[in-house]
């Protein structure tokens, strides 16, 4: 959408400019509730595909489809793939040390070729909703929002989130405006 440009809400011919549109923000948890919520569960294959969401930022097709073949320990990468135009995307994403650590239990026994959570989206969103009130994708939002709020770089975080454009991911930079003050700090003006 450009600025001013004109949008037709119905037939009667009523107009708004684009500019007095506002888009709605991102919705996320807080790390603490997410911590607590998921140290309630008690299925340890549902918990597993929490803490995975959360420290990982992924999308839930792309927590779905990893196998273990995907997941590199020894450089604490994942190959991950996404669907884009029809067409199979890749991109190697870090992995947390103690996510890392915590996969490396949960895989242990697995063939290379095994889904990790063998779930499917509605299962995956059911856990979510039970669990944390939300969907998966709510979780991915949290990860954004905490990524940013422990200083991350946001150009990192554009790519481990896999988004086509950056002005995606700076949607995220208005939810936590402290951090743009920290920043400002940094620059000298004399």
């Amino acid at each position: 959408m450009t600025s001013g440009e004109i949008i037709v809400l119905d037939e009667k011919n009523l107009t708004i400019r684009a500019e007095s549109v506002k888009h709605e923000l991102a919705k996320y948890w807080d790390k603490d509730y997410i911590n607590q919520r998921i140290d309630l569960v008690k299925n340890h294959n549902h918990k597993m595909f929490l803490i995975f969401s959360w420290m990982s930022g992924l999308r839930v097709s792309e927590v779905v489809g990893l196998r273990k073949k995907d997941l590199d320990f020894q450089n604490y990468v994942m190959a991950v793939r996404w669907l884009k135009s029809r067409k199979y995307k890749t991109r190697i994403v870090p992995i947390h040390p103690a996510l890392r650590d915590l996969m490396q239990l949960y895989t242990a026994s697995m063939n290379l070729d095994d889904r990790i959570f063998p779930f499917t989206r509605i299962n995956a969103y059911q856990v979510c909703m039970k669990t944390l009130g939300g969907s998966p994708h709510r979780l991915r939002h949290s990860f954004a929002v905490n990524w940013l709020r422990c200083g991350g770089d946001i150009v990192v975080l554009h790519r481990i989130m896999g988004h086509s454009k950056i002005q995606t991911t700076m949607e995220y930079l208005k939810i936590v405006p402290v951090d743009q003050g920290k920043e400002l700090i940094k620059i000298q003006f004399r």
